[in-house]
């Protein structure tokens, strides 16, 4: 019997597009505007393949998606969300970015820009990632799931909050969040979020006289976490940025 004829097949080449969700916020009655960043060069080595945008209620029923077309530099966040969700209160807004891994170590990056109507200086801020994607493209082996932030001594705002958003699909998530106050005091919250799901903790400014100085998000993974801060009277937000993690 002649021996079988064995055939070499090459594997096909593996794929480089990668992909990471990121999520904000949206309030009605700001102006809110995403920058996508391309990062192109004359070989077209580095590109965004795709961006989805989906826009979900604070219970995590989707409202609805659109496709952004990756040649749209800016995307008018609060255009999109009035179109797909009308006059909600508030809504999360999650980026399913598919690009080429060579754009960037390990994510592209969206910016993002927001105004309140009551004429207060803009504020700037970099969209902040979850679920994934981040630890294990810059060499960790454990999940995120440690956040922190620290406050100016000069406060900024009367009033101070964290918003959390679970990007998950199936797993809801158990949200730690600890104030530290001037002199070791602390006060603890928790907030139980279903998948898509998000909510605002409020951070008291002060405890027994004590003044906020930092607060940490401990979650069984990476969550959209933001720090807010807002006007007493207004309640329009004078500071808006994502806490900063830590590897565990």
């Amino acid at each position: 019997m002649p021996a079988p004829t064995i055939i070499a097949r090459t594997p096909p080449p593996p794929s480089r597009v990668w992909g990471l969700a990121s999520a904000t916020f949206h309030e009605a009655g700001y102006e809110h505007l995403v920058e996508v960043v391309h990062q192109r060069d004359p070989g077209a080595r580095r590109r965004l393949e795709s961006v989805e945008l989906a826009v979900y209620d604070p219970a995590g029923v989707a409202l609805g998606q659109r496709t952004i077309d990756v040649q749209e530099e800016i995307v008018d966040l609060a255009a999109a969300a009035a179109e797909i969700a009308g006059p909600a209160p508030r809504v999360m807004a999650v980026f399913d970015a598919r690009y080429d891994d060579r754009i960037f170590p390990y994510r592209p990056h969206h910016y993002g820009y927001l105004r309140g109507p009551g004429g207060d200086a803009p504020i700037y801020y970099a969209v902040n990632a979850a679920l994934g994607g981040v630890p294990d493209r810059i060499g960790a082996q454990r999940t995120n799931h440690f956040e922190t932030y620290t406050f100016l001594r000069r406060a900024l705002a009367a009033r101070h909050s964290v918003l959390l958003g679970n990007l998950s699909r199936f797993a809801p998530a158990t949200a730690h969040v600890l104030a530290f106050y001037e002199g070791g005091g602390r006060a603890g919250d928790e907030a139980t979020l279903p998948p898509k799901a998000h909510a605002e903790v409020a951070l008291p400014a002060e405890r027994e006289g004590r003044r906020l100085e930092r607060v940490e998000v401990k979650a069984p993974f990476r969550l959209a976490s933001y720090v807010v801060g807002r006007r007493e009277r207004s309640e329009e937000m004078v500071l808006f940025d994502h806490l900063f993690s830590y590897f565990t």
